[in-house]
């Protein structure tokens, strides 16, 4: 889940800081026409694995509610990648 969390936002990231500036200013507009679905179908998997995930119970409901929401602000999916990792990390002590 952690993985899809980061490729998911990298593809955000990249959509909205790279792809859209390059359609409206420099007027590439087959930028987003490439970038536009690759995001679409990783943002449509992390859904997936979010829904899955909760199904089973390896998430909470609040938590399955944060990771949505923080898959659709950008930078929010580096949020989520680090609150996965805090909290599967491996107990020590």
């Amino acid at each position: 889940m952690r993985y899809a969390a980061f490729a998911e936002a990298v593809t955000l990231v990249a959509l909205v800081c790279i792809a859209t500036p390059l359609k409206r200013l420099a007027d590439v507009p087959a930028a987003t026409a490439i970038l536009g679905p690759i995001h679409g179908a990783m943002f449509l998997f992390f859904v997936w694995i979010v829904i899955r995930s909760w199904a089973e119970g390896l998430v909470n409901g609040p938590g399955a509610g944060r990771l949505l929401v923080g898959a659709m602000i950008p930078f929010g999916g580096f949020i989520n990648e680090r609150w996965l990792r805090r909290q599967f990390a491996p107990e020590t002590g």
